[in-house]
Order: C-alpha cells, then structure tokens, then sequence
C-alpha cells in the first residue's frame, strides 16, 4: 500500500492510511498535531515553500524533499500532492525515494478485481474533473450532463473501487493507473 495523507491549507495533517502512519511511525491522533513543515528540515523549508506555492498555483506538485521523522533519523521521499480534492483538503501520496517497486505490494482487493481498472470511460472522465478540484455544476458543464448523472458516476465510482469519498477514490485510481493529471 502507498502512503497517503490528506492536509488542510495550513499544511497539517487531517488523515492518513495504515501505511503512512507507519512510515511516519505514528498514530493518526499524534499526526493529526504536526504540519508537513515539522517533517522538513529546516534549511529546506524555502524548498517545501517553493513546492507548497507550486501546488497551490498548478492545482498538482511533484518532487522529492528528506523527512525529519520524530526518532531524529531523515528519510529521503518523492511525494505527488493534489490541491483540493476536496474544498481547502489536499492529497499528499508519498514514498521512500529508493523504496524498491517489489516492496510496495499490492492494495487490498486488487487480486479480486484484476489490475485493469474497473471504471467506464465517463466514470474516469468525472474522476479526473474532480482530481482537478471541480465541483459537481463544473463537471457538469465540462461534460455535458446534468449534476444528478455526475452525482450517479461519482456513486458508481465509490462502489466500484470501494472508496469511502471522493480524495479516496482520486487516491486508488492513480495508483491503478486509471486517470492522469
């Protein structure tokens, strides 16, 4: 599994998945206190002030920073962040920057569903609208449909893919490769 993490606009933490709270070594509880800032080393705070800005004007933010975890060690990471999967909720998807591909294993589920991904054509074009941060009305435009038809894609989308809200579900279909940025 990769870690995820969702974050607010003042950088701190809302939620996180099993596996970032165990790369982080930390229960959600004691997460929930810090921002990404108290993971970075302070001489590269102008780097992750840089990616922040990046992130908040390109709506997406790609890259590699070090990690400054409680024990004192520093682990180097790439992260792909999305701005605004929901209103002012960002999604951070990291890892271990020369974590070996063999050691990532598989997501849950993924040997009852296959690795192609299970969405229609239309359920990965609404997907990736709200990937970009557009509301219900807005993809609604873009697409041609009317809110109810995206609300029933997005429901199809959660079933499918067992998400739990829409960051959950923008999170499982770029690791299966199913929307882009």
């Amino acid at each position: 599994m990769i870690p995820m993490a969702i974050v607010d606009n003042d950088r701190r933490y809302l939620e996180a998945n099993k596996a970032a709270r165990l790369l982080l070594r930390m229960r959600l509880s004691e997460l929930r206190r810090y921002r990404i800032d108290d993971f970075t080393p302070h001489q590269r705070l102008p780097a992750l002030e840089a990616a922040w800005r990046d992130l908040v004007d390109d709506a997406s933010s790609t890259g590699s920073i070090e990690l400054r975890l409680a024990d004192g060690s520093r682990l180097p990471i790439t992260y792909h962040r999305l701005a605004n999967v929901l209103p002012g909720r960002h999604l951070s998807v990291f890892a271990p920057s020369h974590w070996p591909e063999h050691e990532l294993g598989t997501p849950e589920g993924d040997s009852e569903r296959g690795s192609a991904c299970p969405l229609s054509v239309r359920e990965r074009e609404v997907l990736s609208l709200v990937a970009t941060g557009a509301d219900l009305q807005e993809i609604a435009d873009e697409l041609t449909i009317s809110p109810a038809t995206v609300r029933t894609h997005i429901a199809n989308v959660h079933r499918k893919l067992g998400t739990r809200n829409r960051a959950h579900a923008v999170a499982i279909a770029l690791q299966h490769g199913a929307i882009r940025l």
